[in-house]
């Protein structure tokens, strides 16, 4: 492999960082997208030994594996393990016996998404750990996000490789993050396209809808729903979204449900039990009870007290760009509202576009 300069000079970094044993624990690379963050950790992985790749949802650890990442996972499947309580339900307890313990390096991707619970809970491993993440991003939000990326990077890749710099992904993201605008027309498999031209078919056929205001995703999703025949409330197979954390089932803010039974459901709450569609993520199926204020936009009606004893899910055939932050999706469809978010235009739409791993159409 040649490597230009700026990414020997990294890969020297982090050696230097690897063989110091009184370094940190932690070494933050940052890059902007196609500067190889993710080649030159491969790389680096080759002279560590045994090596763990993860990542904060199952959609970006498959990403991670297609770039030869073998058995990239979740840091939650990493670190945490199933046990069925006395009463049935399956909980999820940091596992002493993870293999985050025995090897000789943890590579993360798409860090800012780590909150500060999680990530104190993989650092009590003691395993050194490479966190690779991209700061042309919008910030995280909620959760304490961003456990390992408030400070400044350990190093910071700038330039493009020139064979990402083909990708039209790539391409366009760049041009955003460098002040463009996008023009409407063919990128290779990858639309630029004017919102009145978007249809059913568009709609249907990508991996994920991307918007940026809730009162947009919220219609997109009544729409998609309608669509596919689903009405009220909760069907089985309905794809959606869980808005919190909670270590103990495994529901991760942002992770991706399917709805495999529904136990109870009266006007306002239902119980349910959800496996993540995550790849990465395990199989194991979990009990929620969920209100279903989430669905209609109305959880501050609750109080704090009641809300809490909730696990909060809303629909998930159409997402907000801060809420895919952190994963990834083959073919994704971008309703263009970076408008919106003013002085972080640009990272919004960035943002978008590069949740896309093979294709993007983004409706302008």
């Amino acid at each position: 492999m040649i490597w230009a300069p700026q990414q020997d000079d990294a890969i020297r970094a982090v050696r230097a960082w690897l063989a110091d044993p009184r370094g940190k624990q932690f070494f933050y690379l940052a890059g902007f997208a196609g500067t190889g963050k993710t080649t030159i950790a491969k790389a680096l992985a080759q002279d560590a030994g045994d090596v763990a790749y993860a990542a904060f949802t199952g959609k970006a650890a498959l990403v991670l594996r297609g770039k030869g990442c073998a058995d990239a996972s979740t840091i939650h499947s990493l670190i945490y393990k199933p046990v069925e309580g006395s009463d049935g339900i399956t909980r999820f307890k940091l596992d002493p016996d993870s293999r985050a313990g025995t090897v000789d390096l943890i590579v993360i991707d798409e860090v800012s998404m780590v909150g500060g619970e999680l990530g104190r809970d993989l650092m009590t491993f003691g395993t050194r750990i490479l966190v690779l993440g991209d700061p042309a991003q919008l910030p995280p939000v909620g959760d304490g996000a961003g456990f390992f990326t408030s400070g400044e990077p350990d190093f910071m890749l700038t330039e493009i490789h020139r064979q990402a710099a083909d990708n039209p992904i790539i391409r366009l993201a760049t041009e955003i993050r460098m002040g463009g605008s996008l023009e409407l027309g063919a990128y290779g498999t990858s639309l630029i396209i004017d919102r009145r031209e978007l249809g059913q078919k568009m709609v249907l056929g990508a991996d994920q809808v991307l918007c940026g205001m809730n009162k947009t995703r919220r219609a997109t999703n009544e729409k998609i729903r309608k669509l596919l025949g689903r009405a009220g409330r909760f069907h089985i197979g309905e794809r959606i979204v869980a808005l919190k954390n909670n270590k103990d089932k495994g529901l991760l803010n942002g992770s991706i449900w399917s709805v495999e039974d529904i136990e109870l459901s009266d006007l306002d709450e239902s119980d349910l039990v959800v496996k993540p569609l995550d790849a990465g993520m395990g199989s194991n199926a979990v009990q929620v009870h969920t209100h279903h204020a989430w669905l209609d936009g109305r959880e501050r009606e609750l109080p704090f007290s009641k809300a809490r004893d909730y696990d909060p899910f809303d629909y998930a055939y159409c997402l907000s760009v801060h809420k895919a932050q952190g994963s990834q999706w083959d073919h994704v469809l971008i309703i263009d509202e970076s408008y919106v978010f003013k002085e972080d235009r640009a990272k919004h739409l960035y943002t978008a576009i590069t949740r896309a791993a093979e294709r993007v159409t983004v409706a302008i």
